[in-house]
């Protein structure tokens, strides 16, 4: 699963998920709803790329976005404001089909920090001026 109730949570209140997702007015989150919002924006990544194991925070943050779109979709309560983020994230998917960005996030840094020269620039050693020819 690429995303939980808690990252919907970080981009709408616990209020507007139970409202978006409780269609039979119980007063609370109804879950199948929510993973059938889910279930129905990863086939739509799918359309476009392989989901991967580890997902960027970009392609999380699309999951997430695109949840969010189905559940307001199956509300009739669509804007023009969510049809616009629609379309950038299928921009985002379509730059992820041609491997102009990546999907998958990769932990591992190659990189190695030098502690004995830990400057900026480097000082080369102090040369003499040579004082021939002036006055």
């Amino acid at each position: 699963m690429i995303i939980t109730n808690e990252d919907l949570l970080k981009e709408i209140s616990q209020q507007q998920l139970q409202e978006l997702s409780d269609i039979n007015a119980s007063g609370e989150i109804n879950q199948s709803v929510v993973d059938d919002a889910r279930e129905d924006a990863i086939s739509f990544i799918e359309s476009f790329i392989v989901v991967p194991s580890n997902p960027t925070p970009l392609l999380k943050k699309i999951s997430v976005d695109l949840t969010i779109y189905e559940l307001k979709r199956k509300n009739e309560l669509l804007s023009d404001e969510d049809r616009e983020l629609k379309k950038e994230c299928e921009a985002y998917l379509l730059k992820m089909s041609n491997s102009r960005l990546k999907t998958e996030a990769t932990s591992t840094s190659t990189a190695s920090v030098v502690l004995e020269n830990n400057f900026a620039f480097r000082h080369r050693v102090a040369r003499r001026v040579r004082k021939e020819g002036f006055r």
